[in-house]
């Protein structure tokens, strides 16, 4: 058997929804949440046996758009 290392991609995209004062509050909040989280979480969730981690439903994680594919692909063996 060969090893292969690929080199892979995915772009994911869409919305949550936040309380906050004004536009500028909203996005702060959104770009804690996207760092703390990733859109992966916020919008997929995980549930684990005490239901859903941090309660990251609250912000209705709705994806809208994805792109993958395999880019490249290097024998290493």
């Amino acid at each position: 058997m060969k090893k292969y290392r690929l080199y892979i991609t995915e772009e994911i995209g869409g919305y949550i929804v936040v309380e906050a004062k004004n536009e500028k509050k909203a996005e702060e909040i959104a770009e804690e949440l996207l760092n703390e989280y990733g859109c992966d979480k916020l919008f997929y969730p995980e549930w684990n046996a005490d239901g859903c981690e941090e309660d990251l439903t609250k912000y209705h994680g709705n994806q809208k758009h994805g792109d993958r594919e395999v880019v490249g692909c290097e024998k290493i063996k």
